[in-house]
């Protein structure tokens, strides 16, 4: 009985079955993090908001232009009207209608303000609602493929656990004990190719009497200075 080709074909399958595991942690985090969907989420309220406002402020300076503009109107046409005769009280409306003149240009000024900070802020909202619905479908597709990925390593893994199963119904107690004891003290590898003469994990080399006894695979020879069975292959 080939007591190390036992030990490392259930290693190969223990590395499989740990590379699944770590897989399948990775597409688990993959999965729950909305980190980047909650920034864009956050960007386009944030964008909407601003938007709002931005019409809001646009609508009320609309509204302020259109309401000077009937004073003017108004002002405007009692004095051409021909109805006002006392001089003075045509001085007075030629003054207020001067002064509804001068805020008038100035709250046109604040129109434009409003209006552009409207456009900018439209433009800001179409791209960041345009980044968010990005994000959404590349998100959709990534799940897509990762809950396809996961399915496939969870039946792997149903059968690696079988054929992990089978490998240690013919290896003893004692060879699964040493193996184990490696595995948790050498990061998973408790066996070590020998390569030429050398262990293929820290390169120490072998006599040729100890190459020989790893080759009969009669009994497990350890690395003098990692610690792990060598096998020949």
């Amino acid at each position: 009985m080939n007591r190390a080709h036992n030990l490392f074909r259930l290693q190969q399958i223990d590395l499989e079955i740990d590379k699944n595991k770590a897989r399948l942690s990775e597409i688990t985090k993959i999965l729950g993090d909305d980190a980047e969907l909650n920034r864009a989420v956050d960007a386009r309220e944030k964008a909407e908001t601003k938007l709002a406002d931005t019409r809001a402020s646009l609508q009320s300076a609309e509204g302020s232009v259109s309401t000077q503009r009937f004073k003017i109107e108004q002002t405007e046409k009692t004095l051409y009207s021909g109805t006002v005769q006392n001089p003075r009280e045509l001085q007075d409306l030629q003054m207020e209608s001067e002064s509804l003149n001068r805020y008038l240009a100035t709250l046109e000024d604040r129109l434009l303000d409003a209006m552009v900070a409207h456009e900018d802020a439209e433009s800001e909202f179409n791209s960041a609602l345009s980044q968010l619905e990005l994000i959404q479908v590349r998100r959709e597709h990534e799940h897509e493929d990762l809950d396809k990925e996961q399915s496939h390593i969870l039946n792997d893994q149903l059968r690696l656990g079988t054929d992990r199963e089978a490998a240690l119904t013919i290896i003893p107690a004692d060879d699964l004990s040493l193996y184990d004891r490696l595995r948790k003290k050498q990061s998973g590898l408790a066996i070590a190719l020998l390569e030429g003469s050398n262990c293929s994990l820290c390169g120490l080399a072998t006599g040729s009497s100890i190459q020989q006894t790893i080759r009969s695979a009669t009994d497990l020879v350890q690395c003098k200075q990692c610690n792990r069975i060598l096998y020949a292959g």
